[in-house]
């Protein structure tokens, strides 16, 4: 995973999730974002940090030729049977 810019922060993660990422999460990231931020209280913003988390590891997942060298796998075994 050579080739993917260092993820610190959440504007690197939308750049990330823009370019790198599958179809669909950069939106998704931010209608999960914004929900977890809204309803997180003042003091603890642990459940934005788990979005971010969340959504920086399917960019990790994306961008691994071996993982998803598995899933596709896994999706081609599903659709045989």
């Amino acid at each position: 995973m050579s080739g993917l810019p260092e993820i610190r922060t959440v504007d690197d993660l939308r750049s990330a999730l823009s370019r790198y990422g599958f179809p669909g999460d950069r939106e998704r990231f931010e209608e999960e974002l914004a929900a977890a931020i809204g309803a997180s209280p003042t003091d603890d913003l642990a459940a934005a940090a788990a979005v971010f988390r969340a959504y920086r590891h399917r960019v990790l997942i994306r961008n691994s030729p071996e993982i998803m060298a598995v899933l596709e796998d896994a999706r081609a075994e599903d659709g045989g049977a």
